[in-house]
């Protein structure tokens, strides 16, 4: 596993999927997410893989992300979280994604999930 942090966020870069929490209060832009896709294409090249965002925080995610930011190798979105107001954003945002989309109350449902595609 590989991890990084920054100012707003920390990644745990495995290999079939990567673990996204994004820290309190951010407004998470597309600029943000440039910065994740560099570490992202660095890590799984062309490789398939599993975003799992783990949405223990607060915070506001830009519909921009969902219509430009997406990696082609991406196969699907796990959102966690049992707060209801994370999950109410994220079934706002679940539209915004072709590909499979869904929702776990743990991390490690999400990690099982995860591994189902490869």
């Amino acid at each position: 596993m590989e991890h990084f942090s920054n100012e707003f966020c920390e990644l745990e870069l495995y290999d079939h999927y990567v673990v996204l929490t994004i820290n309190e209060n951010i407004d998470f832009t597309l600029d943000k997410a440039s910065i994740i896709r560099g570490k992202l294409r660095k890590h799984y090249k062309s490789n398939h893989f599993i975003m799992i965002s783990n949405r223990k925080f607060n915070h506001n995610v830009s519909s921009d992300i969902y219509k430009q930011g997406q990696l082609s190798n991406m196969k699907g979105i796990a959102i966690v979280s049992n707060n209801c107001e994370e999950r109410n954003k994220a079934l706002k945002e679940q539209p915004l994604y072709g590909k499979s989309f869904t929702f776990f109350d743990s991390l490690e449902e999400a990690k099982s999930w995860a591994e189902t595609f490869f």
